[in-house]
């Protein structure tokens, strides 16, 4: 059997602001993303589709996302792959019990493990296809660990399991993740282990993995690092395979703010409508001039420009960003540099 595991669609998510030519094209970016990865499944001939949670960005759909995320399961469906789908934070409706997660699970589109609570015992029911178990733990908050303890000490050594999991390893740093110690306690009682959460790609142990985050296949934030993509595994010969994803272009430039600078910047080749982050250190006494380097990058095609400046202050560089203003005043009074204050309130709007 032949497993595509992905994560962290986020259907549906907009930048901030939600209006204008950039909101639009990153809208539809997600939905292309998400496509781009059932074209891998029917290309490699899949037999099981799993989405481990995140599938929509907000719980509160517009007509729009729950359309476009339709048409897209079905090209699942239409060529006979199985869609398994748990439910992650961003899908929750932490206000009622039901979710769209359960409508696509009534229209056909997906199957869903089920997972309950009941007289302070949790529940698991696998789904079982050919002969392998599949469950599905959702998105569990600080409970995670006890969740997926619980488990392991249900799984026989002898059977074929799967887990399906809206966590990654992240300690206690990162809400709802969970630990490497933890995932140990599935050692040789899993084929596979399909966690998400996390928006980079990351497998676990080092040697011989069978727990695996594939990461969010768009950028959810611009300051995300790391691979992202999906997996696909091979039950039989338990070989797996890393596929990266289709994305919107994203290009890191760091700068100083000199004489040169805008020498620099025009060098900079830029794709059509792709997105640039510029760092910018400023070790001289001038405003930077944002607007006038963001019109230069988009005539030379950039879709957005986001720029971060750092300032430096006799040793220390300060990211202007980070400061609030008693901490402007107090540098201020030990520096005594009162062009600071004019360079914080144009970036800061004070």
């Amino acid at each position: 059997m032949k497993i595509l595991h992905t994560s962290d669609w986020h259907l549906g998510r907009r930048p901030v602001g939600g209006i204008g030519e950039y909101s639009n094209i990153r809208y539809e970016d997600y939905f292309n993303a998400a496509e781009y990865i059932v074209d891998i499944a029917i290309e490699k001939k899949i037999d099981v589709f799993i989405i481990a949670g995140d599938l929509f960005d907000r719980s509160s759909l517009l007509p729009d996302i729950l359309f476009k995320t339709e048409k897209i399961l079905e090209k699942l469906r239409n060529n006979n792959i199985k869609t398994l789908l748990i439910e992650g934070n961003h899908d929750k409706i932490y206000t009622h019990e039901d979710s769209w997660i359960k409508y696509l699970e009534n229209k056909g589109l997906v199957m869903v493990p089920e997972f309950k609570k009941e007289n302070e015992k949790y529940i698991f029911t696998p789904i079982k296809i050919e002969d392998i178990n599949f469950y599905g733990i959702p998105y569990q908050g600080v409970v995670i660990d006890e969740v997926l303890i619980t488990l392991s000490q249900q799984l026989d050594r002898d059977k074929k399991n799967i887990i399906i999991t809206h966590t990654g390893i992240g300690g206690n740093f990162i809400p709802g993740c969970t630990k490497s110690g933890i995932i140990d306690f599935f050692k040789d009682k899993v084929l596979y282990m399909a966690g998400g959460h996390l928006h980079s790609y990351s497998q676990y142990p080092k040697d011989n993995p069978y727990f695996f985050v594939p990461g969010c296949p768009e950028y959810w934030d611009l300051n995300e690092n790391g691979e992202k993509g999906c997996i696909i595994f091979d039950t039989l010969t338990k070989e797996h395979a890393f596929f990266e994803s289709k994305k919107r272009k994203l290009s890191s430039y760091d700068l100083i703010y000199s004489d040169t600078f805008f020498d620099e910047l025009n060098k900079i080749q830029i794709e059509k409508n792709e997105i640039i982050r510029l760092k910018i250190i400023n070790e001289s006494n001038k405003l930077i001039e944002n607007e006038k380097i963001e019109k230069i990058l988009k005539e030379k095609g950039a879709l957005k420009v986001d720029i971060l400046v750092k300032y430096k202050i006799e040793k220390d560089f300060v990211n202007s960003e980070e400061l609030d203003i008693k901490d402007i005043e107090k540098r201020l009074l030990n520096h005594g540099k009162i062009y600071i204050l004019k360079m914080l309130k144009k970036q800061q709007n004070i």
